[in-house]
Order: C-alpha cells, then structure tokens, then sequence
C-alpha cells in the first residue's frame, strides 16, 4: 500500500509520496493538520512544533533523531492516534520545554485517542499534565507516562501519578510507578471530556500509618492497613519512618526515643498514655443499675496528643452488689488497627459497694405448739424479719445454749426435733441470729410455748384386754410425759400394788411379778409433783 502525506496548512494542500520525509524542523499554526495514513509510515524531521489549534494525526508514526519530542506549545494542539483496535499500542515522544512520553494500549473497542499537553503551575508538581481522550467510542486503556528528572521539583521523593477531576487532583490507587516512568492499566476514558494527568507529591495515608501511600504501593504494603508496612527490623518503626528520623531500619534497637522509655516514639505516638473519663464510684447496697454508671467507651489520650474513643467492654463478674466493698470492674477496650499497648495502662474502675443497714428485728409468725406423744418432729413457725432493705437472710442458732438444742432451723422455718420430752418445760428460750447478705447481723432471743393438756383434762381409760390380741392389750397415761415428777400406781381391792412406774410412756401389761392378774376391778392413782394433783379411778381387767 502507498503511503500518504496530507499537510493542510489554511487551504493549502501538499501530498507526496514517500517512506521518509521532510529534513527540515516543522511548526504547525493555525488549524493545520498533518494526517499521515497507511501502513508503515515514518516521518521524520529534525523538530516538530504545534501552535494554535494544529494537530497531527497518527503521531505514532513520527520518528524524530537525536532523543526529539513533538513540542505542545498551546493547550488547543493535539496529537491524534489510528483507529487502535484492541490490544494495539501507540507510543509518542511529546512535551512542553522538555520531553516527555506517553504509551496507549487500547484494552477496549476499536477507537483513536488523543494527546494533548498543558503547562501546569500545581506546587510540588511537574510543571505539565497530559491530556488523553478517546475520539469514537468510551474507551479503557493501559496508561503509560514517562518524565525526565530535570522537570521535576526538589524533594519529590513522594512522587505520584494524579488525576483531575473537577478542580481536584486526585490520587490514583493502582498506579506502578518507577524514578521517570509510571503505568496504570484498564484505566477508563471518556470521549465527553479528556482525563488529565500529572506527576505530583502526595502525602496522602490513607491508613494513617505514618507511610504515604505512594511509598506503600512502592513497598509493595497495604496502603488501607495500618498494621501492613515495611518494618525490616522488627521494631514496629515503618523502615520509612527511620529514614525520616535518621535511624537504622536493619537494626532493632535503633529507633527515636525522645523521652528515652525504651518505646519508640512512633509506638508512643500510637500507644495510650492516659484514660481520662476513668473515675472510680460508690453504689447503694443493691444497686442493680451499674451499667448506667460505666462508660460505654474510653476516651483516651495518645502519646501523640491525640485523643481517641475505644470501645469497651466491662467484666462484672466478681461484683457482687449485696456486699459491701470495693470491687474492681475490668475494662476490656477495643484497639482498632494500628493502636499500640506499649505501656498497659490498667482499663479498670474501682466500684464500691456501700454497707446496708442492719435487720431491725425478729420474730415467729407461731411461737407455740402441742406436744407429740411419738416424739416426732414438729413444724413451729416461720421466722419473720423486719428489713426495709432486703428480704433475704439466713436464720442460725448462736451455739447450742439456753434451748437451741431442742430444735433446728431448716431455711426460714422452726422444728422441733427432740426426743427429749423435758418433762415440765411450757416455755422454751432461743437465741438467734439473723444474717443479711450485707453481713450484718441481729440477734434476739425467742420464747416458745409448749401447749399441754391439763392434768385434770387428761383423758384416762378405765378398761383395757390384755389377752394378747395386740388390741387394747396394755394401759397407761402417756399423756403425762410433760409433767415433772409423775408417778402412776395401779391396786387391787385389797390395796395391794399391781404396778407403779415414774415414766408415763411406761404402761401396764395386766401383769403382776409376770403373771397375769384376774378380771375385775382394780384402782389406780395419779400424783403429779410438778403440780401437786392427784387424781384417782377404777380399771377394769377384761381377757376378752
């Protein structure tokens, strides 16, 4: 195929054909246009200047000698690519005062790009930004932007690829930048309006880890984790931290430590020094809304200056709100990525526990009972205790003095659970102790009254079978068992005595020096010294 040379100068029209074209140096003004087409076109000049509106169009093709650039020397001039299918490249020599290079790789459908240049007056920036369009369609390309060291600015060692849009420049996350070069890929581009770039320094950390983004994509760390940077040493000192501060990163005691406490002030810097809304408090007896009174989170200052909120959560487990004293509540903060420890500070709070007022009184809801022939086991009355405070205590005996040893507290109830019959006891003395949960105490004697017939009610039988059927077979007054001094007689008509006994549980088996007396009518006599009754009556022996 023929190559073509269009120059279109106003309306002037040159066409020539040829491989290799032009030895003089060209400037274009005005709306001219140099379009080269066709495959395997090369132009070559000593120079190439655009003014105006000019532009070239597959300024790929241009091969310019001795290292040469396309000089932009107005915002409007443009160099255009060929119809770039996907996957092609296009590479351009172009610059303002110094040179510069721009590398396309169409990753989209097939479209022409645009480059275009303008002077730029950003601080700590190249003095330049590219302009780069797509002409037939939105397209999505690898960007590669090359730069020579003498149009950088001091101390740009924090250099980065940006971004205009609007008035700001923005930081570009995926860029890999080198010294004078730097590439994005399957940046997308829209024909609306063209993306700006330009080299700048940029300070920007997002994780806030001290390491500027910039050196952590060089570092290969993560840019948004503050726990992930470059720490050759081990000494929690990022390695660029120790270039500022003039430090040996390969060496893990070589750090800053202005205050000399051993902690690198980078970890100081990060690590709480002091919690400042960490107050101790004193609670009622009983206080059931402590968690009102704990914070819901720490506020604490960094060795930095900084002051933080942490999340906290409080251990309450060895409060107890029903004892006095001071407990100490354990706060477990929440330290978020990038937060130190260095010093430990102690996250807890003292909480005392006032004392209660101590049971005011005593009582039993019964303090009476009737006493049981068999011996068993009575159930009194249930202690009643006057505390406006609490309503839970424990109820003991203090030893086993005055009567305490004829019964038992079983929770807040009283038995009687002797088997002594303490013949000529009606009232029983105890003496009690009351136990809050506090641990104060009160203590109180309390009487009991034994309810028991009277001697002359006491019911005595005057008939009884002892014929060995086991019904009706003996006879006694048991009843008597809880009066003191009892004796109980038993005489035939002749006033001869058949049985005596001092035990009321003791009864007559119808015998006499173990025989059996005949059937008939014998007396019997009752003497109660306790009172000093007597009482009398017949009894009739029956063997049916």
């Amino acid at each position: 195929m023929k190559n073509r040379l269009i120059l279109s100068v106003g309306i002037f029209l040159l066409t020539i054909i040829s491989t290799e074209l032009f030895s003089q140096s060209l400037t274009l003004v005005g709306d001219a246009k140099l379009s080269l087409t066709g495959e395997g076109t090369i132009f070559s000049a000593p120079s190439i200047k655009l003014r105006d509106n000019s532009q070239i169009i597959q300024a790929e093709a241009i091969k310019l000698p001795f290292g040469r650039f396309i000089e932009l020397l107005s915002p409007d001039a443009l160099l255009k690519t060929r119809m770039m299918q996907k996957g092609d490249i296009a590479t351009i020599k172009v610059g303002i005062g110094t040179k510069t290079g721009i590398s396309i790789i169409n990753r989209s459908t097939a479209t022409a790009y645009s480059i275009g240049m303008e002077s730029g007056s950003e601080p700590e920036s190249l003095p330049y930004f590219w302009k780069v369009t797509p002409l037939n369609e939105d397209g999505i390309a690898d960007l590669q932007f090359s730069w020579t060291k003498e149009a950088e600015p001091e101390d740009f060692e924090l250099k980065s690829l940006v971004r205009k849009e609007g008035l700001d420049w923005l930081f570009e996350d995926s860029q890999e930048i080198q010294d004078t070069s730097v590439q994005i890929k399957n940046h997308a581009l829209y024909r609306a309006s063209a993306s700006a770039f330009t080299i700048s320094t940029v300070r920007m950390d997002a994780d806030e880890d001290g390491v500027p983004d910039i050196q952590e994509i060089k570092e290969g760390s993560d840019k948004t984790d503050p726990t992930d940077y470059l720490d050759t040493d081990g000494d929690l000192v990022p390695d660029y931290i120790e270039g500022i501060q003039s430090t040996n990163p390969l060496d893990p005691i070589s750090y800053l430590s202005s205050n000399q406490d051993g902690v690198p002030d980078y970890v100081r810097d990060r690590s709480p020094i002091m919690f400042i809304n960490i107050n101790d408090f004193d609670i009622p007896w009983g206080f059931t809304g402590v968690d009102t009174m704990l914070p819901d989170s720490l506020v604490a200052v960094l060795g930095s200056g900084m002051i933080v909120n942490l999340g906290v959560k409080w251990d309450k487990s060895n409060l107890d709100i029903y004892r006095r004293g001071a407990y100490q509540i354990i706060g477990d903060y929440t330290a978020y990525p990038g937060l130190f420890d260095a010093y430990e500070l102690p996250s807890n709070i003292s909480v005392t526990v006032l004392p209660k007022p101590a049971p005011q009184d005593v009582s039993l809801d019964v303090a009476e009972f009737e006493g049981k022939l068999d011996n068993s086991e009575i159930l009194i009355g249930q202690f009643l205790i006057v505390d406006p405070a609490d309503n839970i205590h424990e109820v003991t005996f203090i030893g086993d003095g005055y009567d305490n040893k004829y019964f038992e507290i079983r929770g807040n109830t009283l038995y009687w659970i002797s088997e002594d019959k303490a013949e000529g006891k009606t009232v029983f003395t105890v003496i009690v102790r009351v136990t809050d949960r506090d641990g104060n105490t009160f203590d109180k004697f309390l009487e009991i009254t034994r309810i028991r017939e009277s001697v002359k009610d006491i019911t005595v039988y005057n008939v009884f079978s002892p014929n060995g059927d086991n019904i009706n077979d003996t006879w006694g007054v048991p009843e008597m068992r809880f009066y003191e001094g009892v004796r109980i007689q038993v005489f035939d008509r002749g006033g001869v005595r058949m049985f005596i006994t001092t035990d009321p549980d003791q009864k007559w088996d119808g015998t006499e020096n173990g025989n059996p007396v005949p059937v008939g009518t014998y007396f019997w006599t009752i003497e109660v010294q306790e009172t000093g009754e007597i009482r009398k009556g017949m009894l009739n022996v029956l063997k049916q």
